[in-house]
């Protein structure tokens, strides 16, 4: 599909506001923000920093970029309980998307190497996610559990069980490692949709379209009572991508056949 003019004025005009504008806020706002996170943490303490950084942060970056994110399933969401939550992963714009609005405060597993770099280091030890050395499989495995045995209710801790991002936006097979420590921890398991984020910013793209991101949660999946072994882990993980699997169509299903995102970058 070749772009009419007017699409390409739009794009062009989009890339310069990307350049000029967004790119110089995103760095600035989140080195403020993480900054923030490590004061507020020292005066309110870490469950309150998260709470009150996270909506500010992704909020003003969704609104610059523009994205627009729509949330349904909301009441799927006991705030007495706290969850081990499961997404599938299209785009790095999947973080602004679940941040901060899904109505839970999320810990993200990040990796070792990040705990060094000034401010991104210290902000993401505010707020509580998990540093991980990916290169040591046991020590990994024991730091995630023993954050999620911290968490209190209305947190959860976010697991992309794909592994990695989808090269091609489709969903890819699902890792068991959120579900072994769900079911070890007798967790509830929250999956959720995302659909959308993958037209925006496809892999080997630098710049993001604009558009919309929709998300469903779908209800929790209860593991109390179950046995804690690798047949139970793999039945809980088909049921999760099966629920993740249908909410994906099902939001595909609503948008426009001719959705302004990705569009006006197409050739």
């Amino acid at each position: 599909m070749h772009k009419s003019p007017s699409n390409r004025l739009i794009s062009g005009l989009h890339k310069v506001w990307l350049v000029l504008i967004f790119a110089p806020y995103l760095l600035l706002s989140t080195l403020l923000v993480l900054l923030a996170a490590f004061v507020l943490r020292l005066l309110f303490g870490e469950r309150r920093a998260g709470a009150w950084v996270a909506p500010v942060w992704t909020r003003m970056l969704t609104t610059l970029l523009p994205m627009r994110v729509e949330i349904s399933g909301r009441e799927h969401i006991d705030h007495s309980r706290a969850y081990v939550v499961v997404c599938n992963h299209e785009s790095q714009l999947d973080i602004l998307a679940l941040y901060g609005r899904l109505g839970i405060d999320l810990r993200w597993i990040v990796k070792q190497e990040a705990r060094k770099i000034p401010l991104i280091g210290w902000g993401c030890m505010a707020v509580g996610h998990v540093f991980v050395d990916r290169q040591n499989r046991d020590a990994a495995i024991a730091s995630i559990n023993a954050a999620v045995c911290r968490l209190e209710p209305g947190e959860g801790m976010m697991f992309f069980p794909e592994g990695t991002r989808s090269k091609s936006g489709q969903l890819m097979a699902f890792k068991s490692g959120a579900f072994r420590t769900a079911l070890m921890l007798n967790m509830p398991i929250l999956p959720v949709s995302i659909a959308g984020a993958w037209e925006l910013l496809p892999p080997g793209q630098m710049l993001p379209n604009f558009g919309t991101v929709k998300l469903r949660i779908h209800a929790a999946i209860e593991t109390a009572d179950l046995d804690d072994n690798a047949e139970q882990a793999r039945a809980l993980m088909a049921v999760a991508r099966m629920q993740i699997a249908r909410g994906i169509e099902e939001l595909e299903r609503m948008r426009p056949a001719h959705s302004e995102q990705g569009r006006l970058n197409e050739n």
